[in-house]
């Protein structure tokens, strides 16, 4: 799934309503380098609050994000726990600012950008498979966290 649409909402007495939605998830290129998540889907748990015509959209998923090391190029398996929040008005995302993109529009929720976006904000600055990664040699290319610390070039 990729897109959702909000007017299917069956909302319960207390205006608010839960699901559980496989969404799709392309790979994407970060610092130049390919990631995935398993199975290039993530499952979206996403619970939505009704107040008159306006949602409260919070979104929650677990996964694994694979690639490689930023410094060594070695396989990184990173997991995350992510979570974030749309406001719609109107069948429209609001509080969007020039230049970002709107999640929903004609209450159609495109899941797969919101995932995408929200699994890009919980990152960390660079992508390790440790946070003591020494790197690649600048010289000889040797991955340092194999060769150890008497690795030097005459």
């Amino acid at each position: 799934m990729r897109r959702f649409d909000l007017r299917s909402l069956r909302f319960d007495r207390s205006d608010q309503a839960e699901y559980r939605l496989p969404v799709e998830l392309d790979p994407f290129i970060f610092g130049g380098e390919r990631y995935a998540v398993p199975d290039d889907r993530v499952d979206l748990s996403l619970d939505v609050s009704r107040v008159g015509n306006k949602l409260v959209l919070r979104a929650a998923f677990s996964t694994r994000l694979h690639g490689a090391c930023a410094r060594c190029l070695q396989d990184v398996d990173l997991a995350l726990e992510v979570t974030g929040a749309e406001y719609v008005a109107g069948g429209e995302s609001q509080g969007v600012e020039e230049g970002e993109e709107a999640y929903v529009r004609g209450y159609q929720l495109q899941a797969d950008h919101w995932v995408r976006d929200l699994l890009a904000d919980a990152l960390p600055p660079q992508l390790l498979c440790r946070e003591d990664c020494r790197g690649l040699c600048p010289e000889c290319g040797a991955n340092l966290n194999e060769v150890g610390e008497a690795h030097v070039h005459a």
